[in-house]
């Protein structure tokens, strides 16, 4: 009988684990939608800003849950977790995140054209770095490029903030917006430009097996500061 007992334990023991896993590994699937999300956001904003497109599509209707699967449904009434749910685009429309990119499409291609003189350069946080001042001429236009490349970086510091707040239901941090605004716009970079590299990791690698990151050969490492060929 007490034998008994012990394997009904054991058995009850073992299903409960299991469930908690699983739901654990359902929480880290939704996870890994919502960093993909954040991608998505990021491409609209990037898209405005660089004049590729006239509108900022942020409003999105609710999700429709109706068709969650019953194993689905069944996980989350058993969860010990709050279950974390991707939306597919950014929540609310958003004034603050609007007039952001209004500001940052404005100055734009001085940014650009700054890029271009090797002037400034993306690092990988996210934000713009004075690489090359000794480029420009005259005093004046340094303050100028200097004054410029801090308005961005405060506009840039306030959508990061911005976009976490509209999305943290999803647990989305400020480093990560930021992580992934830098690694977009590396994707985007034009030969010439000057950038640097992620971190050691899955955004490294994936820039190491890129063409632009072949062409690098040796000069491609984790954190270098690199001239796009």
């Amino acid at each position: 009988m007490r034998t008994t007992l012990t394997f009904t334990v054991i058995a009850a023991v073992t299903i409960i684990l299991g469930c908690v896993l699983e739901t654990r590994h359902t929480i880290d699937a939704y996870i890994r939608v919502d960093i993909r999300h954040i991608q998505e956001q990021a491409d609209a904003v990037l898209d405005f800003v660089e004049g590729r497109t006239d509108t900022l599509p942020f409003e999105q209707p609710a999700p429709n849950n109706s068709g969650a699967s019953w194993l689905n449904r069944t996980l989350e009434f058993i969860s010990p977790f709050q279950t974390a749910h991707a939306s597919e685009n950014l929540r609310e429309a958003s004034p603050e995140v609007e007039r952001l990119a209004r500001e940052m499409r404005e100055r734009h291609s001085e940014l650009q054209a700054l890029k271009r003189q090797g002037v400034i350069g993306e690092n990988n946080r996210g934000y713009l770095e004075i690489r090359n001042i000794a480029a420009l001429d005259t005093p004046e236009e340094r303050e100028e490029a200097e004054e410029l490349v801090s308005e961005e970086n405060e506009d840039r510091r306030a959508l990061y903030h911005e976009i976490a707040r509209l999305n943290e239901d999803d647990n989305v941090s400020v480093g990560e917006v930021e992580r992934i605004f830098a690694q977009r716009r590396l994707e985007r970079a034009q030969s010439g430009e000057i950038f640097q590299l992620p971190p050691a990791g899955s955004d490294f690698d994936r820039f190491e097996n890129s063409a632009a990151g072949r062409r690098l050969r040796d000069e491609c490492q984790p954190n270098a500061w690199v001239e796009i060929p």
